[in-house]
């Protein structure tokens, strides 16, 4: 799944990654605890080549799409925002983000990436569901996904462990409304 040229935001071009992003920010990103406190990659260890290979599995990967975010206003690499995995057959997709230059927090950055995502997954991929999680307590997240028209569909409870309590598992999601999608094939 490719993206030719860039999805553009009030602030924002989003672009596929190639591998030379590993090296950049976004190592120093998920080397970070703060930024990395509501990701699983918070348990791992990153590299250049660990990234890299993540960005090639991504872009090589048909049922995902991997997008960094970068400023208009000074082409910084701020963040990355993710599509996938897509099931086809269910025509539905996962979207996470991460807003790793913490400069921009703040911003409205993350609601304006996830409505040019939810846009292009409805209108071009033609996707009939999106759906995100997030731990209980990242409540940045949570607005963004409200901000950008989800809606908060479930709260699974004490799901995450985070710094030594447990946190709920809350999951969001958006149904296209196209009228395409609106009645039952």
């Amino acid at each position: 799944m490719m993206v030719t040229g860039a999805l553009e935001t009030p602030q924002l071009w989003l672009r596929v990654l190639d591998e030379t992003a590993a090296s950049g920010p976004y190592l120093s990103w998920m080397q970070d605890a703060e930024i990395l406190r509501f990701l699983e990659a918070r348990f791992g260890q990153h590299t250049p080549e660990s990234l890299a290979g993540f960005i090639r599995s991504m872009n090589d990967n048909p049922d995902a799409l991997l997008l960094g975010m970068f400023l208009k206003e000074d082409r910084r690499h701020v963040g990355n925002i993710k599509l996938g995995p897509v099931s086809r057959e269910h025509a539905r997709g996962d979207i996470g983000l991460l807003i790793g230059d913490k400069t921009v927090w703040g911003r409205g950055l993350a609601t304006e990436a996830i409505t040019a995502l939810t846009r292009y997954a409805f209108e071009t991929l033609r996707l009939n569901r999106l759906y995100a999680g997030c731990y209980g307590g990242n409540d940045g997240s949570v607005r963004a996904f409200i901000k950008a028209g989800w809606a908060v569909e479930a709260r699974l409870p004490r799901y995450w462990r985070l710094d030594d309590a447990w946190v709920d598992h809350i999951i969001l999601g958006l149904l296209n409304p196209s009228p395409a999608f609106m009645s039952t094939p």
